[in-house]
């Protein structure tokens, strides 16, 4: 395959263009706002390569060896890929706060096991992770697709060639027609979900796998085009420049992968099909700063930024000085990894089959159980909440009462728990994501109490629930929740994504009949800020959805919502701790639900704002319990801790 042209010094060339769009887009994402489609290229280049290698030996022989195959990829893959993991797993204990060491964990070894990108999928569309910052492996999700295209397309094209032969077709067209038939369906999820869910739709992997099949659908029909030098020339030029166009016009606005993603792989297409092309002395793609770059990608792929995000975890912000030492750092280890690491095993003998197998095995198992170990070390601290109230855990007593703080005392939740540190509806699964409409609940507090409260709304409603638990619990009360997230309880058309949020007002309108039947004597709700609604639309739209439940006899109390900080608790406690403050003027959130309540009946409005805050500052621990899970959210510690001050306040 490969029109007998062996090994492609152009293709080096374009890797190390392509690489180093991305290294650029990592460390200054505004010079190249598009860069990602970097890998959008090496997803092209792969397919071709791996489909061009599988191709020749089905038809050379007459079949595909998978041992032989999987041997071959093992040894190229694995070796670095696994050093960079475990040597991530070393820098995160040493670089990152802890309270993101479990994460980090469990994403190492869902990158060890190539499904990186269906657990980035998974949380992509969990608003309780919407503002996490990326972990050390996130890059890992586009090489997970790319093994799951190793492991599913040979067995695709053994199954062709059985087929080919048993109807009497040519291999070559039964290849080319199954290809164009993964292509087209992969293209069509590409383009569908891209519109109904943006954010689980760069991660997976059917939406991906069109442009793997591109580049395979090249080297299977490349036969076809004789192209002279002009033609060839004209191809690179459009073909560079398209895939130039892309890193610096697409942005992180661009909906992508869908129709977008067209445009970088199909120019890398008319640069693989250009071939090697010389403009007089200047020979394109094949230069040797572009081959030196390519022949190291996929260790500078894998180098780049594992040491990005060890550079932001210090604080380090990326300037053009600090921007060009991390690549400078970054070469220097690529180029080690690559002469000793990737070079070395790959050229390990292939007499002994299982070798790779097993040394590969071992790799990912490696890191694995390392990581493994971590995560179970991390699981053993526990949450102690009847710490809380305490003389070593105040809490919001020390802002309200003035009650003394020891000093060297461990925060409560535990810094490598703080993320963990949610209500328990998150847990129980019936705190609803943005995807469905279904009004899901949980009962709380006494189940055999006499009377019922709720707790509505968004997830900033949502981070009230432990406090309100304990109070229905103290009170013999029921308590059942509705929250969705990213929705207020407020009759407002919500845009997401550029959007309509249809789900959000589906949820609503059901949720308010189930309210209704359940007849609660006081309902609770708070909600998050939504400056794209006019405050005059969220006003009246609270007062529509109030009035229909004071109507019913229930009592609202609107609970104020709460500031937003300047910073994520969790890496402020790990490295300044004493600087974890916002200034109260700048956390303070407009008082939209006091606006909403003036001509309502029925209607309380509680501010628990000085219980979280001071008069000036608002820290990210108060009485040693951290008050911040995240920028805006409440740790589920803290809420807990604010019950009897909350209960005070509405009277219960």
């Amino acid at each position: 395959m490969h029109d007998g042209r062996g090994f492609r010094p152009e293709i080096q060339g374009l890797r190390g263009l392509a690489v180093t769009l991305v290294v650029v887009f990592h460390v200054w994402p505004n010079v190249l706002p598009g860069g990602y489609v970097g890998v959008d290229v090496f997803f092209v280049i792969s397919g071709y390569l791996i489909t061009g290698v599988l191709a020749q030996m089905a038809m050379r022989d007459g079949r595909i060896s998978l041992i032989g195959f999987y041997s071959r990829r093992i040894r190229r893959l694995l070796p670095a890929a696994t050093l960079v993991l475990l040597a991530t797993l070393c820098g995160t204990l040493l670089f990152v706060s802890k309270a993101r060491w479990e994460e980090t964990a469990t994403q190492i070894v869902a990158s060890a096991f190539y499904v990186q990108n269906w657990r980035l999928a998974s949380i992509a569309v969990s608003y309780l992770d919407a503002d996490s910052l990326p972990s050390p492996v996130q890059h890992y999700w586009s090489l997970s697709i790319e093994e799951q295209f190793y492991i599913v397309w040979p067995i695709l094209m053994i199954a062709v060639i059985w087929l080919s032969r048993r109807q009497n077709v040519p291999l070559r067209r039964s290849l080319v027609g199954a290809l164009s038939l993964v292509f087209a369906g992969s293209l069509i999820a590409s383009v569908v979900l891209t519109e109904i869910d943006p954010a689980q739709a760069y991660f997976v992997s059917q939406t991906r796998i069109w442009e793997l099949a591109l580049g395979g659908l090249l080297v299977l029909t490349e036969h076809r085009f004789r192209l002279g030098t002009f033609a060839r020339q004209s191809l690179v030029i459009a073909g560079v420049a398209g895939i130039v166009a892309s890193a610096t016009l697409f942005s992180a606005a661009t909906p992508f992968p869908g129709a977008s993603a067209l445009l970088p792989t199909f120019a890398t297409v008319l640069v693989i099909l250009a071939g090697d092309v010389e403009f007089g002395r200047f020979r394109a793609l094949d230069s040797r700063a572009l081959r030196f770059i390519g022949d190291r990608s996929y260790s500078v792929y894998l180098w780049h930024w594992p040491l990005i995000t060890f550079f932001v975890a210090q604080g380090i912000s990326r300037t053009l000085a600090s921007g060009i030492g991390l690549i400078a750092l970054t070469i220097a280890l690529s180029d080690l990894s690559y002469r000793h690491v990737e070079q070395r095993y790959r050229k390990v003998p292939t007499d002994v089959w299982w070798k790779p197998l097993a040394y590969g095995t071992l790799a990912v198992l490696t890191c694995g159980l390392t990581s493994g170990v971590l995560l179970y070390a991390l699981n053993t601290e526990s949450i102690n909440t009847a710490l809380i109230g305490t003389p070593s855990y105040p809490g919001p007593a020390a802002l309200l009462s003035g009650t003394s703080v020891p000093d060297d005392v461990d925060t409560l939740p535990p810094l490598a728990r703080l993320k963990q540190d949610v209500p328990i509806v998150y847990v129980s699964k019936c705190h609803q994501r943005e995807g469905s409409s279904k009004p899901t609940r949980c009962s709380l507090g006494d189940p055999a109490g006499a009377r019922t409260i709720v707790i509505v709304g968004d997830s900033h409603a949502t981070q009230w629930i432990p406090a309100l638990n304990k109070i229905a619990k103290d009170r013999k009360l029921k308590l059942v929740s509705f929250t969705k997230s990213a929705c207020p309880f407020s009759r407002v058309a919500i845009i997401e994504n550029g959007k309509r949020y249809s789900s959000c007002e589906e949820w609503r309108e059901e949720v308010l009949v189930e309210i209704i039947k359940l007849k609660p004597y006081m309902i609770f709700t708070s909600q998050s800020n939504y400056g794209t609604v006019p405050q005059e639309s969220m006003v009246e739209g609270l007062q529509n959805i109030w009035s229909k439940l004071t109507e019913a006899g229930s009592q609202i109390v609107a609970i104020r919502n709460t500031p937003y900080m300047k910073f994520d608790p969790g890496d402020c406690l790990s490295a300044t701790p004493t600087k974890c403050f916002t200034r109260r003027s700048e956390a303070e959130p407009s008082d939209i639900l006091a606006l909403a309540a003036r001509t309502q009946k029925n209607v309380v409005v509680v501010d628990m704002i000085d219980a979280l805050c001071g008069p000036q500052l608002c820290p990210a621990v108060v009485g040693n319990i951290i008050v911040w899970r995240d920028h805006h959210h409440l740790t589920a510690s803290y809420s807990l801790a604010l019950a009897p001050y909350l209960a005070l306040k509405v009277g219960l």
